[in-house]
Order: structure tokens, then C-alpha cells, then sequence
């Protein structure tokens, strides 16, 4: 702040998403179909009512009064080009309407669960209470982006009705516009060649034909940049879908723990930390062993650890990969399969002796789960032997060279 009233303050731009992945990714596309970025210059903007989607609009009701037949030929397409952009306004509404619901169902779900994860965890300190809040928080963003496509999609089902309604209401004004120049003109044309309004020679017709070409062009380049319009539009939906089935995904993989009444974790999760190296860092610049089932069985076995019964899993997945380094970790055992898989990340792979000392270390997590340690045991205590038992792994694995 300052007293200089000519002095802008500094507003910042980081928000509570910013570098949250899909999350911001989430907001910038919402915000995109909000500001109409998506809408062809031609039509100028979204505004207006869904209304006009149903109206029974015939601005050519006063032609068809002339009781000409010949004419009503020639201006059909006017017609079927207004009845083309007809639709159904509560329809729009109901869909746009729904998706609004989603997203304040789910922002109201995201602060009931921090709300109960401030007050079950408050008095939980240390390591494992922080990587626990620091779970429910990545669980809280996560449902905080489905909140946010919810709203995108909201607002791209509203714009579209809309924008289709906009462009019929400029179809209908250039119809009218149409009747009016032909009320004026074509008296003058007929009295040209001596003749009543049931009656017309080529030239005539010729005249008429020219005119509608003429507003059939202008109707034409306004619905062209409708469907540009949409094309857009539906690209971005398309971005939204995907960026929610991949929240979800991420929510299902994010809720292996919930808080309960004591304010404890109910089911912990056992990581290796990562080396130097981060799991990106080793996507990005080449891994030193190879990331490999076969490799990770040759290197257990010369450590005498046997991993037939335990489903090993190396990730691939993005948001994983991400959380793995937001949680500096290479890999881990989940608890709620109790013993049953090991999910390795790419820092796993730096070298043969760091992906040995995370097999080691795992390995110890997986016979502690099927022993029901993790259901009694503090997880400082079954960190502690995990660490210990990687060490003697090591020299096993030195000592049986290849």
C-alpha cells in the first residue's frame, strides 16, 4: 500500500490453483469459455436470452399473405435456414443448470472435508501428521478442480444455447430486412414488365432469385461463424472432459486414506524417499538402470527378495509422477492392499544400488503389512526398520555381482 494516490497497488496473480496442475489447467479453460475467447469475431459476443431458441418466429408470414406461390419458391431457404437454428431453451437451461449444481455440491464437499481434516488433525504433529495433511490438502485440490470443470461446463452449455440464439435473432432481423426491401422492390419490378403480383416473367424472377442469394450470403456467413464458433467451443469441452476424467482418477488414487474420529490416519502410506534426482528429473534426463519388470525381479533376486507374490507396478501416469515428488518420494507400498503391490516411480531408477535399496526398503513395508504392523505400530518405528533393512540388502547385492 501507499499514500500516492497515482501509485497502482500490487495485485498479486497467484491464486490458491497456481501450480496445481490440472487444476489451474481446469481454470484457465473454464475462464476461457467464460470470457467468450471462443466466439468468432463476426458475432461480436454472447448475450441475450435462450428464449429465443423456441420462439415461433416467421418474419415471412407477410409474404405468404401475398398469396404468391412462384415467390414463396424462391424464398424457402430464408426459411429453412431460421428453422434450422430452432432449439429447445429449457432443455439448455436444465443441462447448464445441473452443472452448476455439480460444482456447488463439490465445492461444498471440499470444505466440509478441510473443515473436518483441520479439526481432527490439529493436534497431530510431526512428520507423519504433516504428509497427512499434506494428502487431504492434494485430496481437497483435487476436488475443488472437478468443481471448476463442473463450472466450465456449465457455462459452455449456457453459451452455446446462447450464442445459437443470438444467431437466429440476427437470421430472423435479416428476414425481416429481406421482406422489407422486397415489399419495395418488387412492385417496381412488376410494373417494369406491366404486371400484377400473381404474375412474373424471368427477369422478374431473376430479380427476386439475386435478392434472396444475396441474404442467403449474409445468413450464410453469420452461421458459418456460428459453427466456427462452436468448433471452439467443443474443443475446449472436449480439454474439460478429459482434465475431469483424470481428476477423478486422481481423487480415487488420492482417497487411500481418510481421516477418522481420533484424528489418526486409518491407513497410512509407506514411502521410500527420493534420492537427489526427482522422479521428472529422471523422466526427463534418461534413467541409469533399466525401468523394467524383468530388471526390478534380477535385482530383488540377488538380494534373495522374491516378488512373485507381490503385484509390482512401475508409474507412468503424470499426476502421479507429480505427487511422488511432491511427496519426495521414489516409491511406494499402498496400505489398503496390504502387502500386496509395490508401485515404483522413475527415481527408483537413478541407478542399480538406489532401485535395490527401494526394493529392500519396500520389501519390508510389504512384510509388515501382511503382519498387520501398520494397524498398531507407529509409522515412525516401521520407517525406521524399513531404512535399516536397506543396508544389508545392499551387501547382498554387491556381493552376488552378475
Amino acid at each position: 500500500m501507499t499514500d500516492n494516490p497515482l501509485v497502482a497497488d500490487v495485485h498479486s496473480s497467484t491464486t490458491w490453483y497456481t501450480g496445481l496442475g490440472l487444476i489451474e489447467d481446469a481454470e484457465q479453460i473454464s475462464s476461457g469459455i467464460q470470457d467468450n475467447s471462443w466466439v468468432d469475431g463476426t458475432l461480436g459476443g454472447v448475450g441475450g436470452s435462450l428464449d429465443i431458441l423456441g420462439m415461433a418466429i416467421d418474419p415471412l408470414g407477410s409474404l405468404m399473405a401475398w398469396g404468391v406461390s412462384w415467390l414463396m419458391e424462391h424464398v424457402r431457404p430464408l426459411q429453412e435456414a431460421l428453422d434450422w437454428l430452432a432449439g429447445n431453451p429449457d432443455e439448455v437451461a436444465a443441462h447448464a443448470a445441473t452443472w452448476r449444481n455439480v460444482a456447488a455440491a463439490t465445492t461444498a464437499s471440499q470444505q466440509h472435508y478441510t473443515e473436518l481434516v483441520r479439526a481432527q488433525t490439529g493436534e497431530w504433529s510431526g512428520a507423519s501428521g504433516d504428509a497427512y495433511r499434506s494428502h487431504a490438502a492434494q485430496q481437497a485440490d483435487a476436488l475443488g478442480g472437478i468443481a471448476k470443470v463442473s463450472e466450465g461446463i456449465s457455462y459452455a452449455v449456457e453459451g452455446a444455447g446462447l450464442i445459437v440464439g443470438l444467431v437466429r435473432g440476427i437470421v430472423r432481423d435479416l428476414i425481416a430486412q429481406f421482406v422489407g426491401t422486397l415489399a419495395a422492390r418488387l412492385p417496381q419490378w412488376l410494373a417494369e414488365e406491366g404486371l400484377t403480383l400473381g404474375l412474373a416473367t424471368p427477369v422478374v424472377v431473376g430479380q427476386v432469385a439475386a435478392l434472396v442469394a444475396k441474404w442467403v450470403d449474409r445468413i450464410q456467413g453469420f452461421i458459418r461463424a456460428l459453427l466456427d464458433s462452436l468448433r471452439r467451443l467443443s474443443g475446449k469441452l472436449t480439454e474439460l472432459t478429459d482434465l475431469l476424467e483424470r481428476l477423478r482418477q486422481t481423487l480415487r488414487r488420492l482417497s487411500r486414506t481418510d481421516p477418522t474420529a481420533g484424528g489418526m490416519p486409518s491407513r497410512p502410506e509407506f514411502f521410500s524417499k527420493s534420492p537427489v534426482r526427482s522422479n521428472q528429473d529422471i523422466l526427463d534426463s534418461g534413467a541409469g538402470t533399466p525401468m523394467t519388470l524383468d530388471n526390478v525381479h534380477v535385482v530383488a533376486g540377488r538380494m534373495d527378495i522374491d516378488l512373485r507374490d507381490v503385484e509390482v507396478v512401475i508409474i507412468s501416469e503424470p499426476e502421479e509422477i507429480r505427487y511422488l515428488d511432491h511427496m519426495d518420494a521414489s516409491a511406494y507400498t499402498p496400505s489398503e492392499l496390504n502387502g500386496a503391490q509395490i508401485r515404483f516411480g522413475p527415481a527408483s531408477f537413478a541407478d542399480d544400488e538406489t532401485l535395490a535399496a527401494t526394493i529392500a526398503h519396500e520389501h519390508t513395508h510389504v512384510m509388515q503389512q501382511r503382519a498387520g504392523a501398520h494397524l498398531h505400530r507407529p509409522l515412525r518405528e516401521l520407517e525406521d526398520l524399513a531404512y535399516d533393512s536397506e543396508m544389508p540388502a545392499l551387501e547382498r547385492y554387491r556381493n552376488d555381482s552378475p
